[in-house]
């Protein structure tokens, strides 16, 4: 008889850690960089500050995907995960390009919204329970 698989609200508890620190990371990078974009928008001389924190979010988003991925192929977990912060990946992809393109239209909604999708990515991987 074959292990039964685990509910929708459960998964597999290899590297899933390594998962919920990444997502947290993630969204604390994101947070810094609102954080550093008010200041820039609010007139403060802090391009440099944004623009470093900005590769903060690269590293935390790489992290992101070697977990997502781990927590699917290595610990056969859901692949919802990866799929979500490959999307992420992409957007934050976009909003470099759009950043620095200086559309401040596009650029400052897109990072509410990333910080918003980062915010439930944390809460969506904090509440599900490790399988048995």
């Amino acid at each position: 008889m074959s292990p039964r698989p685990p509910r929708a609200d459960t998964a597999p508890t290899r590297f899933f850690g390594l998962m919920k620190a990444s997502t947290v990371f993630l969204a604390a990078a994101l947070l810094m960089q609102g954080i550093t974009a008010g200041q820039l928008l609010s007139g403060d001389a802090s391009r440099q500050l944004h623009h470093a924190t900005g590769g903060v979010v690269s590293v935390a988003m790489v992290l992101q995907i070697i977990a997502a991925l781990l927590v699917w192929r290595a610990g056969h977990g859901s692949a919802r995960y990866l799929a979500v912060s490959v999307l992420l990946f992409v957007l934050i992809g976009v909003q470099f390009v759009v950043g620095s393109s200086g559309n401040l239209a596009v650029h400052v909604p897109l990072g509410v919204a990333l910080f918003g999708a980062g915010t439930v990515l944390v809460a969506q991987v904090w509440s599900t329970r490790p399988a048995d």
